[in-house]
């Protein structure tokens, strides 16, 4: 496998080899390039539920900062109404 360093694939490599890739991303993170530069990354799924979970406690806490929050009632109220409109 040529051009394989670490963490990195050349995209023509990552193509070429997409087994390894997969394999690789269930360690870490492996990034794609082309012409030298990143173009994608892959993640295993562990890492991307991390992710988002990361990220949607980061929005919460906005929220939370900033007071703007539904209460149980109006929340229940609102699921309803978009689960009626389905």
């Amino acid at each position: 496998m040529s051009k394989v360093a670490g963490r990195t694939f050349v995209a023509s490599d990552a193509k070429n080899n997409f087994g390894a890739l997969i394999d690789a991303a269930q360690r870490e993170p492996v990034a794609i390039k082309r012409n030298g530069r990143p173009v994608a990354y892959i993640i295993s799924p562990k890492e991307m539920e991390r992710i988002e979970d990361w990220y949607l406690g980061a929005r919460a806490m906005e929220v939370i900062k900033k007071g703007k929050w539904l209460g149980v009632e109006e929340s229940e109220r609102y699921i309803k109404s978009v689960l009626k409109d389905a």
